[in-house]
């Protein structure tokens, strides 16, 4: 016996075509996670910016102030280098005066051997009298040579004096040097210009600890352009950022440099680019991909569009299939006379070429948009033949279909209206009850086809699912829906009625069930 096997049985644990569970599950989880991806991506392009623009802020900010800080420290070194101080014995010789213009912070200097005193006016210096600040400094420097250091901070205020600023003492070997600091004075000034020259790209203030957290602090006059010493309430207000040096010379205060105005705004327009160019490439990504996610959900959408709209036209060829089917049923069992035979073929015919133009208009509703279809006249004469075509329908159902046409008469593409016809009358007949009423009559220059029933009222919400895919109407109180279906056969009617630029308008009322008027343009009146 010679056996073959084309094909082995195998279980089928789902539809044919359809994906597995597990890869079914899997689509879906990557789905998930694109989209989790998608916001995640969206909110760093947000952030993106912002983190570019700090980065930027970050980086000029530790370029410039290393420079800075080497400059600084020309300063820091300038103070606390004891200066060589030339001879003299009257306060005003010429090497003297000259010594005194390079060192504007010098305040007062001692000779070691005799313990004399000069203190400084201007650019000359003056034996010392009985005066207090006299008596102060020579404190200072008594506690300097008791403590033997070459350098000595004194830290008590001298009489002059509303805010106690920097001194320092140094010792050499014949003379002791005392320097002040005093905020916003000339000699300190003239000190920033030797060291920094006429104009520097930034400016220097000298900051008390905690006044950097101090917001009372008002800008002074001294502080202001073109001067190079800043003060400390500009820290914050004029300057994107500031270099600080806290240093061992300067005991309970700091140095700072901050960029002058030029330099600042300099900074901030290189910064405004950079967040700007930040800016732009988040952008350019973020549409990118916007424009991915929306052309994916296009396809979808699309993809669910025409898989309805393919259902809703099968929907559609339910009762002409129903009638074509009642026609055959009746000529095969031989319930006509034979003289009626042939007319019952050609009406058997003409639903035929009925169901190819609902199929043609239906593939083309679901490839796109088309041209509207020629206008011809709605004669009473067409509307009852509709009437007729429909009445097998009926019969089976043991139902009535009354048509009332009028004598006036409108415009339209007669297939496409047949389709719409059909529709609103099937839909009454499957999901309305009693007598099914179409009427026609003139409103102005709109003629009314309307098509009513007499089931049960609909509220506000039922209506307004009326014409979506899906959308079917439940019963009051009750699981499941009236009428089996998809909801898809006025959807597609909906489509039509749009295409064609007609009016459609669902009324219900207590006894009347749902009425649906279509509003087409009437005939112009004859010549």
């Amino acid at each position: 016996m010679a056996v073959r096997r084309v094909a082995r049985f195998h279980h089928q644990s789902r539809e044919p075509g359809q994906p597995s569970r597990l890869r079914a599950g899997l689509i879906k989880t990557l789905l998930r996670l694109l989209d989790l991806v998608a916001v995640s991506v969206a909110i760093l392009l947000v952030l993106a910016p912002f983190a570019w623009k700090m980065r930027r802020r970050q980086q000029i900010f530790d370029s410039w102030s290393q420079v800075r800080m080497n400059d600084v420290s020309r300063l820091e070194t300038d103070w606390m280098t004891l200066p060589r101080v030339p001879g003299f014995s009257r306060g005003d010789e010429p090497a003297l005066e000259a010594f005194l213009r390079d060192q504007p912070l010098v305040h007062a200097v001692q000779d070691r051997a005799s313990g004399a005193l000069w203190l400084r006016q201007g650019d000359r210096l003056v034996p010392a009298g009985p005066q207090p600040e006299a008596a102060t400094i020579r404190n200072w420097f008594a506690q300097a040579q008791q403590a033997q250091c070459f350098i000595w901070y004194p830290m008590d205020r001298l009489p002059d004096e509303e805010r106690a600023g920097p001194k320092i003492v140094l010792l050499g070997d014949r003379w002791l040097v005392a320097k002040r600091w005093r905020e916003g004075s000339p000699e300190v000034e003239r000190t920033l210009r030797i060291l920094f020259g006429a104009a520097p790209s930034f400016r220097v203030m000298l900051v008390k600890d905690g006044d950097e957290r101090r917001k009372d602090m008002t800008p002074q006059p001294w502080g202001e352009e073109p001067n190079i010493q800043a003060d400390p309430a500009r820290m914050h207000g004029e300057a994107p950022f500031t270099a600080q040096m806290l240093s061992n010379e300067f005991p309970g205060w700091s140095l700072d440099a901050i960029p002058n105005r030029a330099e600042a705004q300099a900074i901030r327009r290189s910064l405004r680019i950079t967040f700007f160019l930040a800016a732009l490439a988040a952008a350019a990504v973020g549409f990118s991909l916007v424009l991915a996610l929306y052309l994916r959900a296009r396809a979808r959408r699309k993809a669910a569009l025409d898989s309805d709209r393919m259902a809703a036209m099968t929907h559609s060829l339910k009762t002409p299939l129903a009638i074509l089917k009642f026609r055959c049923d009746t000529l095969r069992l031989g319930r006509h006379d034979p003289d009626h035979l042939d007319a019952q073929l050609i009406q058997i015919g003409e639903e035929a070429d009925r169901l190819s133009g609902i199929i043609e208009n239906a593939l083309t509703a679901i490839q796109g948009e088309r041209p509207r279809g020629p206008q011809e006249p709605v004669t009473p004469q067409w509307l009852i033949d509709v009437g007729e075509d429909l009445a097998p329908a009926f019969e089976a159902e043991d139902r009535r279909l009354v048509v009332i046409a009028s004598e006036h008469l409108g415009m339209a593409a007669l297939p496409s209206l047949r389709a719409a016809l059909f529709t609103l009358v099937e839909n009454a007949l499957f999901h309305g009850t009693g007598t099914v009423t179409l009427e026609s009559l003139r409103v102005r220059k709109r003629l009314l086809l309307r098509v009513s029933d007499q089931g049960s009222e609909l509220g506000a919400l039922d209506l307004k699912a009326l014409g979506r895919p899906f959308m079917r109407i439940r019963e009051g109180g009750q699981e499941g829906f009236r009428k089996e279906g998809q909801g898809l056969g006025l959807s597609l009617l909906v489509k039509v009625v749009e295409q064609e630029g007609w009016g459609l308008v669902f009324a219900s009322e207590p006894g009347l069930g749902l009425c649906a008027t279509l509003e087409i343009p009437s005939a112009p009146a004859a010549p």
